[in-house]
């Protein structure tokens, strides 16, 4: 996997000012709870979810540092040796498929593979699934839209009672208002009775412009009136290869994603003061077996040590 360059983004959209990039660092700058050192890249993606409008993108950039501050359950402890995300990505496949639809979206799927309500975690879901999300938009950059596609096939009432309102909340509220973005359509396809009940969870926390975007389809018959049969894997009646090796794929590419992912948590918990600590913390992770083999109390004084540095810095 090779993350788009600024460059690449520049020479395939005209739309693109380099100012516009300049204001919002600017901006960003002068937030003090607001990390620095944010790539071009990233604030090209929000540029490109907000149709280039400079207030819309300011909104979503606080949206978006401010939910994943709040919500760590969701966005935190993302290294992908954690036993945690290693059972999640056991009982679910998820990827984002290698062939876009006739629109030019991206298509993201997703379904059960283990349908054990036990084993199911829906945090850990959220989480792998904003993982798999940060990783295509590091690949790919700025794209037309994002298709969500969802096997309801095997989930049951046990899977639903293991869902926390608070993590719906969270889920809907970063989709609709700090993703970065363009989420054109969601499909669940397989529809039952499990669906309505989700759906009747979700909707108190949807707009009508994302209620409007969802499709609920019995057969898959439906789905291809949407998606094309070439941009789906067989499970979904499509015609690429079975969604297991792009589901293998993903695992590799968050792999390789690691040190972005300890990264970003550090920028958005420390806002301006990143980088002594992420240096620090990876010198320890590599003398570490295991990132859950840290001692705490050398995480607190790597933090300490790094608020003296920035504090007596000119």
């Amino acid at each position: 996997m090779s993350p788009i360059t600024a460059e690449e983004e520049f020479s395939k959209n005209n739309k693109l000012k380099r100012e516009n990039i300049e204001h919002l660092r600017e901006w960003m700058s002068k937030q003090p709870h607001l990390p620095s050192g944010v790539t071009d890249e990233q604030l090209i993606l929000f540029l490109n979810c907000c149709q280039h409008s400079l207030e819309a993108c300011k909104q979503t950039i606080e949206a978006y540092y401010t939910i994943r501050t709040h919500a760590p359950e969701l966005f935190g402890s993302r290294d992908p040796k954690r036993k945690e995300i290693q059972q999640t990505l056991s009982i679910i496949e998820i990827a984002a498929l290698p062939k876009r639809d006739q629109h030019g979206n991206i298509v993201m799927a997703g379904r059960l593979v283990d349908v054990d309500a036990s084993k199911f975690n829906y945090d850990d879901c959220l989480r792998s699934w904003f993982m798999l999300q940060d990783v295509t938009l590091l690949e790919h950059g700025a794209v037309p839209g994002f298709v969500f596609v969802f096997d309801m096939k095997g989930t049951s009432l046990g899977h639903v009672t293991r869902m926390s309102l608070s993590s719906i909340k969270k889920y809907y509220m970063y989709i609709q208002d700090a993703f970065p973005g363009i989420v054109v359509a969601n499909h669940m396809v397989n529809a039952n009775s499990v669906t309505e009940t989700f759906m009747n969870l979700s909707k108190p926390f949807m707009k009508k412009e994302l209620v409007s975007k969802i499709f609920v389809h019995s057969s898959f018959e439906t789905l291809h009136k949407h998606i094309t049969r070439d941009a789906l894997p067989k499970e979904f009646g499509g015609n690429l290869d079975s969604l297991t090796p792009y589901h293998s794929k993903l695992y590799c590419n968050i792999s390789r994603c690691e040190d972005i992912f300890f990264q970003h948590v550090f920028r958005i918990l420390l806002g301006k003061s990143l980088n002594l600590v992420f240096i620090s913390f990876r010198i320890l992770i590599s003398l570490s077996q295991s990132c859950y083999s840290l001692n705490t109390g050398l995480i607190n004084w790597l933090l300490y040590i790094n608020f003296l540095t920035i504090s007596r810095s000119p």
